[in-house]
């Protein structure tokens, strides 16, 4: 029998999971998404395990050090996790809008050359064919 190199012994023959692929895992059985990996450290919280079980999971050192005092945990709060959304929502539409004007520009250029139509074509086939 052929043992896997990441092979963990209290696991058997199953690799060892790394603390995100285990962190997906307990999501995906809590019927939750993955989490992002761009998405940064999630804000202290308590897991409920179902079974009368309690835990805290620390999303900042400083709860971490001291997970009784939730006067000291530095995670965002819901206040400045929605003002950074809404700062993010904002950039997203400028951006959209930059893209529409480009593209309406780049449309009438086209437009008006004389061959405009079969550009339009080719890019409609091309665009097509990326899908």
């Amino acid at each position: 029998m052929t043992r896997h190199p990441n092979a963990d012994v209290l696991n058997g023959e199953r690799p060892t999971e790394t603390l995100q692929e285990k962190a997906d895992r307990i999501r995906a059985e809590q019927g939750l998404p993955p989490e992002s990996q761009h998405s940064g450290p999630q804000p202290c919280h308590w897991y409920d395990d179902g079974h009368g079980g309690r835990w805290l999971i620390p999303g900042c050192a400083a709860r971490a050090q001291d997970p009784d005092s939730a006067d000291v945990c530095t995670c965002p709060d819901l206040a400045d996790q929605l003002a950074k959304a809404r700062r993010e929502i904002e950039a997203l539409k400028s951006e959209l809008h930059g893209a529409r004007t480009w593209h309406a520009y780049v449309a009438m250029t086209v437009d008006a050359h004389p061959d405009g139509r079969k550009i339009m074509k080719q890019a409609a086939d091309r665009a097509g064919d990326a899908r």
